[in-house]
């Protein structure tokens, strides 16, 4: 009887970028594709946070994908790798016909993609699994010299099989700086322009890239730009106020930088849609506030209300009340008191 012949391997895409490039659009625009094509395809998401803000986004947008893993509190390129590993193996042990043929691996915005790009050597998944590319978002609404002042961005775009140049329609002109300076620096690595997660049309299948191994002794980093970042979670328990929201995200922080802010609520006011949710996504980078309706998940159960900042020498004291301070409990309603631990 001839030997049984070994399953098929998994595809991993990884998908990296900053904080607020748009890397969750693009993963869900590429798992609509994958379920669209008839694959069995999962999703593992690392946020830099207590809660993920961007596993509730895909969860209520994708109820049918293979798998979903969200890890939080850490980063994939370090104290979350053996994580990856495990969440990897387990898609690996499953049996045919429940396998996923393909995951996407999105990072969190402050990790270094370069201890990823060998995860097929790994010991409990050599000949199991294949890196199929490495896909990075970049944002043309940042300052175009960061891709020289901030190491992690550059090394980012540096391990990239393709790129794409996100929020262009926002700022042409912005555009046409970042993509001549993204082309001057990494000549070989194919870019696109992507509007909504949408590449321009003749892009490049990011499952077919050229990944580029990392440079001998070119260890993994957390980046010297965001050694400090820390993020700060507060759960809610009532609806906020929508301008009291965006005035709090819009103004400058009295410390430190905000990088990025990021959450899940119902707000003041605001009846349910007609899908029955009342939940609201909103999601501030490069200085602008985008506020999206959040469907209800496959379970029907709304996800819980939270809210996260990411900075650099941020006041805890100061972020942790004044998102409290934001909600508006119903007449008669008393708010929970969060008691010291």
């Amino acid at each position: 009887m001839p030997p049984a012949a070994s399953p098929a391997l998994i595809d991993v895409l990884i998908v990296t970028g900053p904080l607020g490039a748009g890397k969750t659009t693009a993963v869900n625009r590429l798992l609509k594709e994958e379920v669209a094509a008839g694959r069995r395809v999962a999703v593992l998401i690392n946020e830099f946070g207590a809660v993920s803000v961007d596993g509730s986004l895909v969860d209520a947008e994708r109820p049918e994908l293979a798998g979903v893993e969200n890890l939080v509190n850490g980063c994939v390129c370090c104290s979350l790798r053996d994580d990856v590993v495990a969440t990897l193996r387990a898609w690996c042990d499953q049996r045919d016909g429940v396998r996923p043929q393909r995951v996407v691996l999105e990072t969190t915005g402050l990790a270094d993609p370069t201890d990823l790009v060998d995860l097929e050597l790994d010991a409990a998944l050599a000949g199991r699994l294949r890196i199929a590319g490495l896909l990075t978002v970049v944002s043309c609404l940042g300052p175009v010299d960061h891709l020289r002042t901030r190491p992690l961005l550059h090394r980012q775009t540096a391990l990239a099989s393709l790129i794409y140049l996100s929020k262009g329609d926002l700022d042409p002109s912005a555009a046409v700086a970042w993509e001549s300076e993204l082309r001057a620096a990494f000549k070989e690595i194919p870019l696109v322009h992507s509007r909504q997660g949408v590449p321009a049309e003749g892009a490049p299948d990011p499952w077919r890239g050229d990944l580029r191994p990392a440079p001998e002794g070119w260890a993994p980093t957390t980046g010297t730009s965001f050694a400090d970042a820390r993020s700060i979670t507060v759960h809610w328990d009532h609806p906020l106020d929508p301008a009291a929201l965006e005035a709090l995200l819009l103004a400058p922080p009295p410390l430190g930088e905000l990088l990025r802010a990021k959450g899940v609520c119902a707000f003041a006011g605001w009846a349910p849609r007609n899908d029955g949710s009342d939940r609201w996504a909103f999601q501030l980078a490069d200085g602008r506030l985008e506020v999206s309706p959040l469907p209800l998940p496959s379970g029907g159960a709304p996800p819980d209300c939270a809210g996260v900042v990411i900075g650099t020498g941020l006041d805890a004291a100061f972020w942790k009340k004044s998102l409290r301070d934001l909600e508006r409990p119903p007449e008669g309603a008393r708010r929970k008191v969060i008691l010291p631990r």
